[in-house]
């Protein structure tokens, strides 16, 4: 066999290997467009400016709002410093029947330690930006998993989201009494932009699966210990350990806490893990928390749902965990 054809039968079984997921084969799909009309805008909001395109792939949606640069717009100006605000951050949210969509998504995303949400509108399902300047080009970019509509019947649904703004802000440098500079930060309260867009979106069926943590312990042997992992100016001790669970593939689902220097996790954690089979394959990652680094990996395992769910509690071992213990049940497809 010459080497050209080596090459070939090499790049053919890398083609199949990358079409292999979750136990079967699936062909790449394109993502599919899905149509969208603005039903109503504020007077500044310029559909010169604006334009949406939303569409799906892979059980996820996908928005994408591109900002054109503002001209002749009336931003706010700053009185004291007579500066022009053109900054600002929008919000999204989304509505079926009129009402807002709840959802667990934002408060699984409050598990993780950069995101926090304490509100009461917590459960609303909303998308908030970064602040951009609407003196250039911009491009608003989000994805959202399907299992975040678990609250809709499966089936076509009416969709309407909100794009809504509410503060301008910007900085500006200014003298200082002893010739040095310093930057102020400007903040108005100005709502101009705001707009509502409809379309209609295909909900898949959502199963949903009660994952509970029942408590984890590290090896200790002769070929690896805990003792001495968290190394900082003040002492060593043992790791501060948590748990996630990525789903899907390796998208991070939600986090535990952290149980400080210890062997051991003791806590029982108990999340609703929505999906979309019951061959669905979920992810389980032990972290060593680090306030000065990078958390330290401690393992990861990989496997499908349907085995865990076999046993009232499985027992799991991987890397440096001695063992997992996991209890998985099944509640079925939950928006029938």
């Amino acid at each position: 066999m010459n080497f050209k054809k080596i090459l070939i039968f090499i790049l053919v079984c890398s083609g199949l290997y990358s079409c292999v997921r979750r136990g079967r084969y699936e062909e790449y799909s394109p993502p599919k467009p899905i149509a969208n009309t603005v039903i109503s805008n504020s007077v500044c909001f310029n559909k010169d400016n604006f334009s949406f395109f939303i569409d799906s792939i892979n059980n996820n949606l996908r928005v994408n709002v591109k900002i054109k640069e503002f001209k002749n717009f009336p931003f706010p100006i700053n009185a004291t410093y007579h500066d022009t605000l053109v900054k600002t951050a929008f919000t999204f949210n989304f509505y079926c029947n009129n009402k807002l969509i709840q959802s667990d998504y934002r408060v699984f995303k409050n598990t993780f330690r950069y995101f926090k949400d304490t509100s009461k509108s917590a459960k609303n399902l909303t998308v908030e930006t970064d602040t951009i300047s609407l003196r250039n080009e911009n491009d608003i970019l989000f994805e959202l998993p399907f299992y975040v509509f678990h609250n809709l019947k499966r089936g076509k649904q009416k969709i309407e989201m909100t794009m809504s703004q509410t503060t301008f802000t910007d900085e500006v440098k200014v003298m200082k009494t002893d010739k040095d500079y310093k930057y102020v930060h400007l903040i108005m309260k100005r709502a101009l932009i705001n707009a509502r867009v409809r379309f209609e979106l295909n909900v898949p069926d959502i199963y949903k699966s009660v994952v509970i943590g029942k408590g984890l312990v590290l090896r200790n042997d002769s070929a690896w210990t805990p003792a001495g992992m968290d190394n900082t100016i003040w002492n060593s001790s043992y790791p501060d350990i948590y748990w996630m669970i990525y789903y899907p593939d390796n998208h991070y689902y939600v986090q535990t806490p952290f149980e400080p220097s210890t062997d051991r996790y003791n806590a029982h954690d108990t999340f609703n893990l929505y999906h979309y089979t019951t061959n669905d394959s979920i992810g389980f990652g032990v972290w060593d928390h680090d306030y000065l680094s990078r958390d330290d990996f401690l393992g990861f395992w990989h496997g499908s749902l349907s085995e865990l769910e076999k046993k009232s509690i499985k027992r799991l071992k991987f890397n440096y965990v001695h063992h997992f213990d996991v209890s998985v049940k099944d509640m079925g497809v939950i928006n029938k």
